[in-house]
């Protein structure tokens, strides 16, 4: 039995991989293919536009060398830094950011099929629109099986399942597996924004937000990877914590019920118990307790 066991986790773990391998390199070569040009045609029409603007109020004299040392000159070359920033921070970038490449395609894919959406990150063109629509119905399900079996593997190697346990013992299992799932979550948190506070130029503190919006599958897209080996570190990161993320909240959705149920079943009995003691209805009132005044006056 137990090398049964063993022998169908291992393949439930090979057919994991070998899925996710297969779904990140097709949709890697596919988004690639569909995107990477459209994404070239959009740096070339902002650096055209960001040309344009500069010739409407730029004095060609400054280029001159004996000019550049004028105090026109110097703000004219600050205004330059301030309007590439705008059109850059405006999602308009002049400088290849590579993003449809294979492996920013291969990302898009992770972002995509684990639900999180960055929302600065998506297809421009109608035939990639289509085929983010039809690759995230096949996808989308099948990496959430991934996600989960490989969250399970790595509660259960924290906190193994013990065998032959009653009632009472699972019930306090599962209690202290909560825990567990949530100081591992938090861990993920810390390291994630250890890590990308090195890989990027953010601070501590945006990196633990950046990991908690990643793992909550938010991603509101305000930070996104910029390098090759931060979207490596996060893709590892999204597929090795995302599980866990999703199985503390499933576990402490189910907890929440049963505590919710529980509490309006003792606020139910309270309710029944206050208004069986306020006395009978006026149509239950026994003739006998009826005064002859009361009979007088009827």
């Amino acid at each position: 039995m137990v090398l049964g066991g063993k022998r169908a986790e291992a393949s439930n773990i090979a057919w994991c991989v070998t899925t996710l391998v297969l779904l990140l390199v097709s949709g890697g070569v596919v988004f690639s293919w569909l995107e990477r040009e459209a994404e070239l045609q959009h740096y070339q029409r902002n650096q055209f536009f960001y040309k344009q603007m500069r010739e409407l109020y730029e004095l060609k004299a400054c280029k001159q060398d004996w000019m550049q040392g004028m105090e026109f000159c110097k703000k004219q070359e600050e205004f330059h830094s301030l309007l590439k920033q705008f059109f850059e921070r405006n999602g308009n970038e002049m400088e290849d950011r590579k993003m449809w490449t294979f492996g920013g395609s291969v990302f898009f894919v992770i972002t995509l099929v684990t639900t999180l959406g960055y929302g600065n990150f998506h297809p421009r063109t109608p035939e990639g629109q289509l085929f983010t629509v039809l690759f995230g119905l096949v996808g989308l399900p099948v990496m959430c099986y991934v996600l989960s079996h490989f969250g399970r593997l790595i509660v259960e190697v924290w906190m193994p399942l013990p065998h032959s346990l009653d009632a009472q013992q699972v019930k306090e299992y599962k209690q202290r597996r909560i825990v567990v799932l949530c100081s591992v979550l938090l861990g993920f948190i810390f390291l994630g924004g250890a890590l990308f506070q090195y890989l990027e130029t953010w601070s501590f503190m945006e990196s633990c937000y950046f990991s908690a919006m990643t793992l909550m599958s938010i991603g509101f897209g305000d930070y996104l990877p910029s390098t090759w080996t931060s979207r490596i570190a996060a893709s590892v990161f999204i597929l090795a914590g995302l599980g866990v993320a999703s199985s503390f909240i499933a576990l402490l959705q189910v907890h929440v019920q049963i505590r919710g149920e529980a509490f309006a079943k003792h606020l139910s009995t309270m309710y029944n118990t206050v208004t069986s003691g306020c006395g009978a209805p006026d149509d239950e009132i026994s003739p006998r307790d009826t005064t002859p005044g009361m009979a007088a006056a009827g």
